[in-house]
């Protein structure tokens, strides 16, 4: 998340995705990391809309001392554990080389969340440029299936981003998916996708 994007339509729609999710009880010890790419520009008053935008509660927002730019080992520290969670890096998850590391989660970095909880759920925010969401879905899970084989995922997709939902426990991505498919009804498989 970049401070200048902050309150864009798509703050909106992970919003209304986060609050239907939550109330659903499809998300269970929520918490959202920004992954904030400029933090040290962030003011509280940024980090309550953040909040606010999400639909989450100041304190499901994960703050750190570490920054993005310095140690991402430290950063990834400081996330807690277990629980679910929201990552919102400025572009998505990486799939090749990248100029500004800040803007990504690497799919090394997913795993180790994920197999910190083997019950979480992590959603992932990704940005698509100059081709079809579902074709960068693809190449996301293959860079994911490069460090881990064995992993479940589901897409809810719009034309220019996706929502990732990682886990290692089956049953839980199972969930979402039929949540989703009984929500969007007859228009569910242009939004859904699911893989394992």
């Amino acid at each position: 998340m970049n401070l200048q994007f902050l309150g864009d339509a798509l703050d909106h729609w992970k919003g209304s995705v986060f609050e239907q999710l939550q109330q659903a009880k499809q998300l269970l010890d929520f918490r959202v990391d920004a992954m904030a790419s400029d933090s040290d520009k962030w003011t509280s008053v940024d980090w309550s809309l953040f909040a606010s935008l999400l639909r989450v509660t100041p304190v499901q927002i994960v703050k750190h001392k570490a920054t993005l730019s310095k140690t991402r080992d430290d950063y990834f520290a400081e996330v807690p554990q277990n629980g679910d969670l929201f990552l919102d890096p400025d572009t998505g998850i990486m799939t090749g080389s990248a100029k500004d590391l800040r803007q990504y989660l690497k799919p090394c970095e997913l795993i180790r969340l994920l197999e910190a909880d083997q019950s979480r759920m992590l959603g992932v925010y990704q940005h698509v440029r100059a081709q079809r969401t579902r074709d960068r879905v693809e190449q996301v899970l293959a860079a994911v299936r490069a460090v881990r084989k064995v992993f479940y995922c589901a897409s809810y997709e719009s034309g220019t981003v996706a929502m990732l939902f990682f886990s290692l426990d089956k049953s839980r991505v199972a969930s979402l998916e039929r949540y989703y498919r009984a929500f969007l009804g007859k228009h569910a498989d242009r939004r859904i996708g699911i893989w394992a």
